[in-house]
């Protein structure tokens, strides 16, 4: 019985580029005059001289699968509007995030302020104040 071997992910982003398994923009590299396939382009990973990954794909594999793969029509349109429908997302959550710190600001001064009245009534209590 012959296995096949386990296919790894492969992560693009809504610009099209591609990224190897240190999650960084692969390169697009071209084949040299010692390879079968000279002159065709490739991804590598960036850092292959310091810390390779091992990814690799041929530009011409990398195009077909993206085609058979996309569930969206390549049209510049739908490129669009995946794109403006992305940074919608985008605003909304920095929106909840931003509401978030306010609450949890105003959280703080408050646990802040009733520190202080406790400690200066604390600090009063001896010297006979009834405040």
């Amino acid at each position: 019985m012959e296995c096949e071997p386990n296919p790894k992910l492969i992560k693009v982003d809504l610009d099209g580029n591609l990224y190897c398994y240190h999650e960084i923009v692969a390169v697009l590299r071209m084949a040299g005059p010692k390879s079968v396939r000279h002159g065709d382009q490739f991804y590598g990973c960036p850092q292959w001289l310091l810390s390779d990954c091992k990814f690799f794909m041929f530009k011409q594999d990398f195009d077909k699968f993206f085609e058979a793969h996309s569930n969206y029509s390549s049209s510049p349109e739908s490129y669009e509007e995946l794109k403006n429908e992305n940074l919608q997302l985008e605003n909304k959550l920095l929106l909840e995030e931003n509401k978030t710190e306010k609450t949890n600001s105003w959280q703080k001064v408050y646990v802040e302020a009733t520190i202080c009245v406790y400690y200066v009534f604390f600090l009063l209590l001896p010297y006979g104040c009834t405040c």
